[in-house]
């Protein structure tokens, strides 16, 4: 197995800086982003594009699967969010962007689907801006990077508005205010005023939730927005807000608020809709044997994960004997689990791995990034990789 790994000149950090992203390179994060990039083939390239529009595929047929059969009590959802997804599945809402995440993909190891970011994915920045001015010293020498995210997201705001021309085009983006989030947003925001949004920012606590739709305060009374952009998972709106879940279903479904992520994407975002997949299409060779119980997997090396989850956090490593291996800590240790067989992950000489990740815009292959590890859990300590066609 040869070394994927070269050098870059530098992490483009002035014009990190420069443009308002130091965030992701002082204090803490000082190294979070490598002046490392790992090589990619076109044709690895190319099968990675295949294999996750091909799982985006089947996560809309497992997404119909449990809409006919009425399985949402498999996914975790509490009732009161099912009429919102019927009815945004109905209207045809676009998922606008998510990230899958992978192992393999390099080399000849057979790409495994590994989970779906699909309702409040992060690492936007990284991966639109951030590896493409890091390649730039070194462009002449290779074949560029698989990196459209930019002008996808701006087709799909595009054709957003021409999907409802009816409705001003006023878009409002949240968060609950943490900087990552808002420097998350700024990736969403460029791309919707370039397709001719209008579009504001505001923390959660700031929005007004009106009888009738969404607005801000404005120096003449009130400003309305048709469109709502949420870097807020539906799972916390779920659990810890149900008022607030209470009021987005009524302005969406009888007020005709259009909320992006569309409600649908929590269904690809739970785990548990991977145990359902996997019984829907067992050989399919981009799945990973996945069930509810962990029964199934006995003698085999797995993954346990709890059914809503990020960062990494609350996840196990079990050896064929039953060891654990790895774990990690963190806040969704009270979700139900999945039981996933182990994948292996690209290493390089020194034993770090790498997980590939797509992002998608309305379906669509955008964006390849790598994250790096030196265990065997990607979490929040993970590196960020740019990538370079070779």
């Amino acid at each position: 197995m040869v070394d994927r790994i070269i050098k870059l000149p530098g992490r483009a950090e002035k014009t990190i800086r420069d443009k308002g992203y130091a965030w992701f390179i002082d204090g803490e994060n000082d190294e979070y982003l490598t002046d490392d990039a790992i090589l990619i083939s076109q044709a690895e390239t190319d099968k990675l594009v295949a294999a996750s529009e091909a799982c985006f595929v089947l996560y809309e047929k497992a997404l119909d699967h449990i809409s006919k059969n009425d399985l949402w009590s498999r996914l975790g959802l509490p009732p009161e969010i099912i009429p919102l997804i019927h009815h945004d599945m109905k209207r045809n809402l676009p998922h606008i962007i998510g990230r899958l995440d992978f192992a393999g993909g390099l080399e000849q190891m057979p790409t495994k689907l590994i989970e779906f970011n699909a309702d409040t994915n992060t690492i936007m920045p990284e991966s639109a801006l951030f590896q493409s001015w890091m390649y730039e010293p070194v462009k002449k020498d290779y074949k560029g990077q698989f990196n459209y995210l930019h002008k996808d997201l701006v087709k799909t705001f595009i054709d957003l508005k021409q999907q409802f021309p009816d409705r001003p085009a006023t878009l409002l983006l949240s968060s609950l205010g943490h900087v990552e989030d808002r420097l998350n947003l700024n990736v969403i925001y460029k791309a919707a005023v370039e397709a001719g949004f209008e579009v504001e920012y505001a923390d959660l606590e700031k929005v007004v939730f009106g009888d009738d739709g969404v607005f801000l305060h404005a120096p003449d009374g009130y400003k309305q927005y048709f469109f709502f952009f949420k870097l807020i998972p539906w799972e916390f709106i779920m659990f810890e807000e149900p008022d607030l879940m209470k009021i987005l279903v009524d302005l969406s479904i009888n007020h005709d608020l259009i909320i992006l992520n569309p409600s649908y994407s929590i269904v690809f975002q739970a785990k548990h809709i991977m145990s359902i997949m996997y019984e829907m299409f067992p050989e399919n060779d981009l799945l990973l044997p996945t069930y509810d119980s962990k029964n199934f997997l006995k003698g085999k090396q797995y993954v346990r994960k709890g059914n809503f989850g990020r960062l990494g956090e609350n996840i196990k490593i079990v050896d064929p004997s039953g060891e654990t291996i790895a774990k990690t800590k963190g806040d969704f240790g009270d979700f139900t689990k999945i039981f996933q067989e182990f994948a292996e992950m690209y290493a390089d000489e020194d034993g770090d791995i790498y997980q590939p990740s797509m992002f998608l815009v309305d379906g669509r292959a955008s964006c390849i990034s790598f994250r790096r590890r030196d265990d065997l859990i990607i979490d929040d300590d993970a590196e960020f990789v740019p990538h370079v066609i070779f």
